[in-house]
């Protein structure tokens, strides 16, 4: 019987599991047999993290906070948001006032601040995961070290990650009995370029504030239409279109939110009281890139592999460096090791 379908039984069983894969860059020293590969021009690399994460939430008959957070809805906030995610947004897209965009016909309780949402999961210990090897390879290493903890044995089990099909593909090959769902700050940077793509900003402030309820309640099907008929009428993206370009910024939201709208069920995932945000993986990454990332910090192929194993070990809450050392020192002996010299 596959490890996904049972659980470990010598571990306690969580209340609510959950795994997220992300991403990440460093910088390689050039290899010389890359020498003869003119196509290489950069030194930057790619690398993968994981986030394991359990909760304490409880259940809840209806969702628990409908209305979306205060914090979607301050343009300033949001723009920074978006593009700190590397996402392309329309040309002179600027605001310089912070607070929240209109907010026709909604109740008065709407646009609540992030901090006071009802129905937060409550994190209570994380691992972390992070490696140079190939999906194919890190797939498997998630897997093992969510079963160690007995995650597969979880009440509730959640997958999170943006949209990128590597991400899914660990999903449906080692954790497909785990509920997908799609970061919504990710989704919201979609309709976010969208909503503005090609309008002026006070139109396009009050459409994205329609849009991204609809999406926050899970309704992603009833925006769909006005994503294809504004996409028909700006016209197919030609090859060379650039990012920020309105046809590409629509057609691609629109192609973003059809491809995932089955993992964006937002409603229905508070109300379980499961995790909807990325966040958790965002930030292990970030305190990986302050030990590996630099200007003049090149890593060799086994150097960056430690590097990365041993920071993520540091950062995990299952505390692998304490219990390395306690073995260690219980397997020590009082001889030395000396080499034998031929």
């Amino acid at each position: 019987m596959a490890k996904d379908t049972v659980a470990n039984p010598k571990r306690p069983r969580p209340s609510v599991a959950m795994v997220s894969v992300d991403g990440c860059r460093l910088q390689m020293r050039s290899d010389p047999t890359e020498a003869a590969k003119p196509q290489r021009t950069t030194h930057w690399r790619e690398s993968k993290v994981a986030a394991l994460e359990t909760y304490h939430s409880d259940e809840h008959p209806l969702d628990p906070d409908p209305d979306v957070p205060r914090c979607f809805l301050d343009l300033k906030r949001a723009t920074e948001v978006v593009r700190g995610l590397g996402h392309a947004l329309p040309v002179g897209l600027e605001f310089t006032d912070e607070g929240p965009a209109p907010q026709p016909d909604q109740p008065e309780q709407a646009g609540r601040d992030r901090a006071a949402r009802p129905g937060r999961p409550e994190r209570l210990v994380r691992s972390v995961l992070a490696s140079r090897r190939c999906a194919d390879d890190f797939g498997p290493m998630v897997h093992q070290a969510a079963w160690e903890r007995n995650f597969f044995g979880a009440g509730r089990r959640v997958f999170l990650g943006d949209g990128l099909p590597v991400n899914w593909s660990i999903h449906r090959h080692h954790f497909s009995t785990f509920t997908p769902i799609v970061d919504f700050v990710h989704a919201l940077s979609y309709v976010f370029a969208a909503a503005f793509a090609g309008r002026p900003q006070a139109e396009g402030a009050v459409i994205y504030v329609r849009w991204i309820q609809a999406v926050w309640s899970g309704a992603v099907a009833t925006i769909l239409p006005e994503l294809e008929e504004r996409s028909k009428a700006l016209g197919v993206p030609p090859e060379e279109c650039a990012e920020s370009d309105p046809r590409q910024l629509v057609f691609d939201a629109l192609r973003y939110l059809k491809n995932n709208a089955g993992r964006m069920r937002y409603d229905d995932y508070r109300r379980q009281g499961l995790p909807i945000m990325t966040s958790a993986v965002e930030s292990v990454i970030k305190q990986i890139n302050r030990r590996v990332k630099g200007s003049e910090k090149f890593w060799s192929a086994p150097g960056a592999e430690a590097i990365l194993q041993l920071r993520a070990d540091y950062l995990s809450e299952t505390v692998p460096m304490e219990r390395f050392w306690a073995e260690r020192e219980a397997q020590a002996s009082s001889h030395r090791p000396y080499r034998q010299v031929a």
